[in-house]
């Protein structure tokens, strides 16, 4: 199963991650289709002083290696402070982390081109994380499928279809009334967008209560600079 963690990517196979702990052997599977999904980190790679083991940069410039092969750069990392008031659901985004990733082997592109539902992804691509936050001031428990659509200029338009996942928790867990809850969305930045990227507009989903009835509509497009 492909799952995505912050802006990493994760398979989890025979119920441990292959993103995670490479010395975990006992939570492992050690058959043929399980190791051959493994990508051994080269020795220039662990001994630079730029590398991040199993886990994401938090400085500009340094990078980890996914267990498939998608060595990812944290190119930018900025604190954003941008509201979205739609009714009863309130939304702040607030901050956004930029990375060049490159997919090393044809698995690794593979991996990537599904999970993001883009077919033609080159092997170099860049890629970026948005986390916000969602309080619920209605007086109902609601679920929200996140963001419907990150875009920016040219054209580019990612949506769930193509070049935009969501982070699960805000639609896995739902948010009770009074409640605040942390979300995130990962897409994808084509090249023309990524020469000069400092703005995005993002759309935040319908909420929901329980028995199905709209609580509100899709929130208004917001653009944000950074």
């Amino acid at each position: 199963m492909l799952v995505l963690m912050g802006v990493g990517y994760v398979v989890m196979q025979g119920g441990f991650s292959v993103f995670g702990d490479r010395t975990a052997g006992k939570e492992r599977s050690h058959n043929e289709k399980d190791m051959a999904a493994l990508y051994e980190v080269p020795q220039s790679d662990l001994k630079s002083n730029r590398y991040v083991k199993d886990m994401m940069p938090t400085k500009v410039g340094d990078y980890t290696v996914t267990s498939q092969g998608v060595r990812m750069t944290l190119d930018k990392d900025e604190k954003l402070d941008t509201s979205v008031d739609n009714g009863a659901m309130k939304y702040h985004v607030n901050r956004i982390q930029v990375l060049k990733n490159e997919a090393r082997t044809e698995q690794a592109q593979s991996i990537v081109r599904k999970s993001m539902n883009v077919p033609d992804l080159s092997k170099n691509y860049m890629s970026a994380q948005i986390d916000y936050t969602v309080k619920n001031e209605s007086q109902r428990r609601v679920s929200s499928d996140g963001v419907t659509t990150v875009s920016y200029g040219y054209g580019n338009v990612m949506t769930p279809l193509g070049g935009l996942v969501n982070g699960g928790s805000v639609s896995a867990d739902g948010i009770n009334p009074g409640e605040t809850q942390s979300g995130y969305v990962i897409v994808w930045i084509p090249k023309n967008a990524a020469q000069d990227f400092k703005q995005f507009s993002i759309e935040f989903a319908s909420t929901y209560d329980e028995s199905g009835q709209q609580i509100s509509s899709k929130a208004p497009k917001t653009t944000v600079d950074f």
